[in-house]
């Protein structure tokens, strides 16, 4: 008779965690967890003592980070960013479902009035913490490279992460439907990096003033006019002294006495 499959510690607690994040803590079993890992319960207990201590050191424990972001810290920064910032997001939201999963997890179970993260949210190497240092470094190699345009790295990081945090958050735990397609979502972050959302507009200084009789201070912003042809003839009328078009002139009436 063989011996039974056995299983290391690390393995277990990452079955663990991604049995509990799906299931939360009383729905899920050690069967579950055991059968993920091919093995019987009998061979969890010998790691753990029970599923409540299964469920502590698996949930509130650091996270590892997801290699993209290890492999990231050495990419080329003058690589077209565009390619760069779409592996990390690709890379970076499935492992955020994870933590925000496992935050919903411990949460249901401890039964607070706030969520608990399954981290030391002071620690240095915390898992946001070290992320978000490589995409600032990131940011900041990049901007020296000539490829990107940032006054700060660390507000392009806060910026990149939040916006893939708050697709999370709208589709995984508001559930906004229908769920806007990933690739799609990253597609116009990137567009919205790369161009710009906002048009070019006039500055304060630059905005002609209001010229309504009365307008007080008001300011408007006036489409210039289209430039002329050349040769076109030009149209004359009774205002009008160097052949532009203006409004008729209507010489006003004597009023009539009232007999």
């Amino acid at each position: 008779m063989g011996r039974p499959p056995t299983i290391t510690r690390d393995r277990l607690l990452l079955e663990a965690r991604r049995v509990f994040a799906a299931k939360g803590f009383e729905a899920a079993t050690l069967a579950d967890i055991a059968a993920a890992l091919n093995v019987t319960p009998a061979a969890i207990l010998r790691h753990v003592a029970s599923k409540q201590e299964l469920f502590r050191e698996s949930m509130l424990t650091d996270i590892p980070l997801p290699s993209v972001l290890q492999l990231f810290e050495t990419v080329d920064p003058a690589a077209d960013p565009r390619i760069v910032l779409r592996r990390v997001a690709e890379g970076v939201v499935p492992f955020i479902m994870q933590m925000v999963q496992t935050n919903i997890a411990v949460f249901m179970h401890a039964q607070t009035t706030s969520m608990v993260v399954p981290f030391d949210t002071a620690a240095d190497n915390s898992p946001p913490r070290r992320g978000l240092r490589i995409i600032e470094n990131y940011f900041r190699r990049a901007a020296k490279a000539g490829v990107v345009r940032i006054a700060s790295p660390r507000a392009a990081a806060l910026l990149f992460m939040g916006s893939l945090q708050s697709y999370v958050f709208m589709h995984h735990v508001v559930n906004v439907q229908p769920v806007y397609p990933l690739a799609d979502y990253i597609d116009a972050l990137l567009d919205l990096w790369s161009h710009g959302g906002i048009c070019e507009i006039a500055s304060e200084n630059d905005r002609p003033r209001s010229r309504r009789p009365g307008g007080g201070g008001g300011r408007a912003v006036v489409p210039a006019g289209k430039p002329k042809a050349a040769g076109s003839r030009p149209v004359r009328d009774s205002g009008g002294e160097d052949g532009e078009r203006r409004v008729a002139r209507r010489r006003p009436r004597d009023p009539r006495s009232r007999r």
